[in-house]
């Protein structure tokens, strides 16, 4: 005997040897019926905590209002990190939220400009995978004059130029805004996107070194610190004239691969679910959503290691949260409608959640509290109205 649970809450009905997909079309009609006769609640985002840095990294006393992830251990034949991407094609992406006048490097009269120079780290540094040392295997993302600038050292080979690129969107105005600053090796280029759109790119040919961190380690180096990723803070305190970010970060993530525009539109909102089609070549995910302590978890099951937050107090690596301030957080959240995870959300959706919710399948519980009519009521509001 068959018993379908019906959103309309008439008469159920029961049938010896009726096909699933009949049952499941009658349970989608009813419920998409009912739901467009209803009120739709708007989505509410997902992310429940961020980062504010002060800008103090710089010191005194330094090493300090940052945040350190590991890429790779500086020993001879030390295996690597997941986040040491820059061998070829690579992505950073993350959210920012800050003042211009906490922010107070100069970038000039106008956006849109590149250099053939290391002159991205004068900016106030957001992301630092510097080497001090004999390599120029670096790359790093900063703010100047209120823009982004994104540059990248020449590699080791002795071929290839540093390139500067800096955008020409201002980011700096006490709004969250979503960067992806994209190296493509095979055309030898870098681009900046601000908020899914394209703001600059550079030229074509300017570099196709190897820009990950030398598997054979770096000896001699000035400070420890350059088989790390750094966040908020130019990661050797070289001086004053290379100035740490002050405002908000959030949603933080590194990416194997170019991530090309239609990419960056489908993802840059989205908390993404490892392995599916949208979260490839995803390496790591920091979302900085612990609630306490200074661990820094990855999300994306690459095997990255934790990161460490320094040092989760007032003035020095604060986490801050949505239940204090929504404000506080980058609008970002999971796509609860695209239920089968390919970038899309269809009708398609709607039957492989009901599939999933009539057999009993613990991913449609959407609402967190067990497989309830509720999470067709939470699915279908998410549908309606695109996530």
């Amino acid at each position: 005997m068959l018993t379908c649970r019906c959103c309309l809450g008439q008469k159920a009905w029961q049938s010896e040897g009726m096909h699933r997909r009949r049952t499941l079309r009658a349970i989608a009609c009813a419920c998409v019926a009912m739901l467009a006769l209803s009120e739709v609640a708007p989505a509410t985002a997902d992310s429940t905590g961020a980062i504010r840095f002060f800008g103090t990294g710089v010191g005194p006393p330094g090493q300090q209002d940052r945040v350190r992830i590991a890429v790779d251990d500086n020993q001879p034949g030390g295996a690597s990190q997941p986040c040491d991407v820059g061998a070829g094609s690579f992505t950073v992406d993350f959210w920012i939220r800050g003042r211009a006048q906490d922010n107070t490097s100069a970038g000039g009269p106008q956006g849109g400009r590149e250099w053939f120079d290391f002159r991205w780290i004068e900016g106030n540094i957001v992301v630092d995978r510097d080497i001090f040392g004999p390599s120029d295997r670096d790359w790093g993302v900063s703010i100047a004059g209120g823009r982004v600038r994104f540059g990248i050292g020449r590699g080791d080979s002795g071929t290839w130029s540093e390139n500067t690129i800096q955008g020409a969107r201002l980011v700096l105005d006490d709004a969250w805004h979503h960067v992806a600053c994209v190296r493509d090796a095979s055309t030898g280029s870098i681009a900046i996107f601000v908020d899914a759109t394209l703001d600059f790119v550079g030229s074509p040919g300017v570099n196709r070194a190897d820009l990950s961190f030398p598997d054979s380690g770096v000896l001699n180096q000035v400070t420890p610190w350059g088989p790390y990723i750094v966040l908020a803070a130019e990661k050797h305190d070289a001086g004053m004239e290379y100035p740490s970010f002050n405002g908000y970060l959030d949603e933080v993530r590194v990416w194997s691969r170019a991530l090309n525009a239609a990419d960056i539109a489908a993802v840059h909102r989205r908390v993404l679910t490892p392995g599916s089609s949208l979260a490839a070549g995803l390496v790591g995910a920091f979302r900085f959503e612990e609630t306490s302590g200074t661990a820094i978890l990855d999300s994306s099951a690459s095997g990255q290691s934790p990161g460490v937050l320094i040092n989760n107090t007032p003035g020095n690596g604060l986490r801050v949260f949505a239940a204090s301030d929504p404000m506080n957080v980058a609008p970002v959240r999971a796509c609860r409608a695209d239920f089968d995870d390919d970038g899309t959300v269809t009708l398609q959706d709607v039957f492989a959640f009901l599939n999933a919710w009539f057999i009993g399948d613990a991913r449609a519980d959407i609402d967190g509290g067990g497989l309830t009519i509720g999470d067709v009521f939470a699915f279908l509001n998410a549908w309606f109205t695109g996530c």
